[in-house]
């Protein structure tokens, strides 16, 4: 999956300011563009459809998008994880044309899956007019399938048409559900919404197309790889759910939560704070993408060439020295960078908050969720060092020691009192962070032994 930070690094050659924001700006905006379009596009759709006269409609509107959005990423976890590894496989084996087929029966499946989960919700739960439940069921139906389009997007060598193709969907969306939204109400400005997505994961296929497409889609092999790594699939499922099920908990428990049509439900205090506070990931992401984990899977490469290839014990000492410090100084600059946003964004909280029209007695929440999500982006960094160290097993008890902590803590917070909320999810991250840094230092110190000792003793 860093495929896209080789293409980077070579901008980061050049010489010049100019080119190490160039090289860091797109990153950020591959490594957090789903996020970024959402939120940013939502925004501005907010607007649209306040001066075309849906005040009143819109918090079924949005909330909505938020459910199809939680529901999707939840279910599309264990098929990101295990069509990752499945993909990473293939281009190990030398055998790439059959990444394209796994690609096309997951997304079909997946877009099945999809729209008869948004038929239930929506048409079963949701009060609505029947338009506006169909077409939200077929929004969930195309995010779903641009939450799986988008395992590849890093692995496209061409990142500016992957750009293009989220600012021309995003332009789309926002565009069409404003017209929409004017001529035709609620159920127009859903179907303008649905077009634009729609758009935008004709233009992602394309472009997952040029780069690993082939005319023959071959046979459904991929599905038999979930059973096979089921560990890499419930950690996807549990880092998901654990990312969102401090929100579902405040939508459905919380007194302070309020109805906003059948099983749609909007936690006023809690739900834009924590919103906001993933946005601030963006220049951890960045990092990540660029520096965190592409230098270490060169580093992790060339160590275990030098296994496979029968270095000497001195090179292969040599290569886990600098696999060590090349972990070492991108979890630094990750730390450096995500801490110093954290910090300012703590200190000037109340001005923030006042800049984005919320309230000076969600600054508490504001500022733990802001730690949380520093924790979050250190724990992601960790896991993904477990993952290409191959130690399923540890990522996924982490991946459930996030979610059982973070809906447990959530539970006792909103019981607490609103002092309390956002704990939950800080003490859920920083579990799985502090796990997770335990582990990989484990068996990073212990690598050749972990290399080695499994092996057999005769061929």
């Amino acid at each position: 999956m860093a495929g896209v930070g080789f293409e980077l690094n070579k901008i980061l050659n050049r010489q010049g300011y100019s080119s190490l924001l160039q090289a860091y700006g797109y990153a950020a905006l591959i490594g957090s563009g789903p996020w970024l379009v959402s939120v940013f596009s939502l925004a501005l759709l907010g607007i649209v459809l306040t001066g075309v006269g849906l005040t009143e409609q819109i918090r079924v509107f949005f909330v909505s998008v938020s459910i199809v959005y939680a529901f999707t990423l939840v279910f599309t976890g264990p098929i990101q994880m295990v069509l990752t590894r499945y993909s990473a496989d293939q281009e190990y084996n030398r055998t790439p044309e059959n990444i394209f087929p796994a690609f096309v029966y997951t997304l079909a499946w997946g877009s099945l899956f999809f729209a008869l989960l948004g038929l239930i919700i929506f048409v079963k739960f949701v009060p609505a007019p029947p338009l506006f439940q169909l077409s939200a069921a077929m929004l969930m139906m195309l995010v779903g399938g641009i939450w799986i389009a988008s395992i590849f997007l890093t692995a496209i060598k061409d990142y500016k048409q992957v750009l293009i193709g989220f600012l021309v969907g995003s332009l789309t969306s926002l565009f069409a559900a404003g017209m929409g939204g004017k001529w035709f109400g609620l159920s127009g400005a859903m179907i303008g919404f649905v077009f634009g997505h729609a758009a935008l994961l004709l233009l992602l296929f394309s472009a997952i197309y040029k780069e690993v497409g082939n005319r023959d889609v071959g046979t459904p092999v991929f599905i038999g790889q979930l059973r096979k790594y089921y560990k890499l699939a419930i950690a996807g499922f549990c880092y998901n759910l654990g990312i969102w099920i401090d929100k579902f908990l405040f939508w459905w428990l919380d007194p302070s939560a309020q109805q906003v049509a059948g099983m749609l439900y909007a936690s006023p205090v809690y739900d834009r704070v924590v919103y906001f506070t993933f946005l601030t990931i963006v220049p951890g992401m960045a990092v990540f993408l660029l520096k965190l984990e592409t230098e270490f899977a060169v580093a992790n490469e060339s160590f275990f060439q030098h296994v496979l290839r029968k270095g000497t014990l001195a090179q292969i000492t040599e290569k886990k020295r600098e696999l060590i410090e090349t972990l070492q100084d991108g979890l630094g600059l990750l730390i450096k960078v995500q801490g110093l946003v954290t910090v300012f964004l703590i200190l000037a909280a109340d001005d923030v908050l006042r800049w984005l029209g919320l309230f000076a007695i969600q600054t508490g929440i504001f500022q733990i969720a802001l730690v949380g999500t520093f924790l979050l982006v250190i724990f992601m960094s960790l896991l993904m060092v477990l993952h290409y160290l191959d130690k399923q097993k540890d990522a996924m008890a982490c991946c459930v020691l996030f979610v059982v902590a973070n809906g447990l803590v959530t539970w006792f917070s909103i019981l607490a009192g609103e002092r309390w909320f956002g704990v939950g999810f800080l003490i859920a991250a920083g579990l799985g962070m502090i796990t997770s840094a335990i582990l990989v230092n484990f068996h990073v110190k212990n690598l050749e032994y972990d290399t080695f000792a499994p092996q057999p003793l005769y061929n």
